[in-house]
């Protein structure tokens, strides 16, 4: 197993860089970032903006239109400045990861992890030689079920492992059933705040519980760090009641982070009747 250059997740600690490492790495992959009052904005969408990572917060004088050539803009808010807010970020966030162990989970969640550390060994990928040998078809596997994303060609696939799991700033961990991989995740760290970006898991590994035993030990690996005082599982997909749930009783509780907004009329309207789910992701209310 050496030849997949992986280690068990025992050794594993994600170190949480800070806003000027994040703004150089995010410049790397090709992000277009700026800064305004001090404050570094990405273009995650063209014309629309919003601090280096989603829940950066910033006081109200901060929060304003980071440049004039956009549509819209939002960010996360200091509570002291939460009466400023016109909406929110909804997001799943674990905010107690100093105190997060086996007692945080309910009785049926214990058993699930129990269950995958008899099946799964979860360990971390150093490098990229077991996603290129197996990678894609657990992508394949996940993306065909869930359906949350655009299924890409394989070429592309192992296109974008070049610099996947030797990228210093990112983890990525992935649960090994035998020899064959059955699922892995990813995600990094900025100012204390953890991101999980993405995970994808093979259906026929799903009844070893793989999901709950790589979320919680991604968990773990940032209680580790010492650094990591939140932890986020993504934007609030409130039309997946089945996602919605599993993230709850894993800890990851939805919570809507004060936020100031402002987007172009004709474009807001657009987004509101057109794409009603992601206008509650953007603005945190219908």
């Amino acid at each position: 197993m050496s030849d997949l250059q992986i280690r068990h997740v025992c050794e594993s600690v994600l170190t949480s860089m800070t806003e000027e490492e994040m703004i150089s790495w995010r410049r790397q992959q090709g992000a277009h970032v700026i800064s305004h009052y001090g404050r570094y904005w990405e273009e995650v969408m063209p014309g629309f903006y919003q601090p280096i990572h989603l829940i950066a917060r910033l006081s109200a004088e901060e929060a304003t239109c980071p440049t004039p050539f956009c549509w819209g803009f939002r960010a996360a808010l200091y509570t002291n400045d939460a009466t400023s807010a016109n909406g929110s970020v909804p997001v799943h966030l674990l905010s107690d990861v100093a105190n997060y162990d086996l007692q945080n989970l309910p009785q049926k969640r214990r058993t699930h992890l129990r269950k995958c550390r008899k099946m799964v060994t979860i360990v971390q990928l150093m490098g990229p030689a077991l996603l290129q040998q197996q990678g894609y078809e657990v992508f394949c596997s996940s993306l065909q079920r869930t359906r949350h994303q655009k299924l890409s060609p394989k070429e592309t696939y192992l296109a974008g492992l070049k610099d996947f799991t030797t990228d210093k700033h990112r983890l990525v961990i992935a649960g090994l059933i035998g020899d064959k991989l059955g699922g892995y995740i990813d995600g990094y760290a900025v100012n204390g705040t953890a991101y999980m970006v993405s995970g994808y898991y093979a259906t026929e590994a799903l009844p070893t519980s793989i999901v709950t035993g790589l979320t919680y030990e991604f968990v773990q690996i940032c209680r580790r760090s010492g650094k990591i005082h939140e932890i986020v599982d993504g934007l609030h997909v409130r039309e997946n009641s089945t996602l919605d749930l599993s993230k709850k009783t894993m800890g990851f509780s939805v919570k809507y982070v004060p936020s100031k907004v402002r987007m172009n009329s004709i474009m807001k309207n657009l987004v509101r009747w057109r794409y009603p789910h992601k206008y509650y992701r953007l603005i945190g209310r219908d």
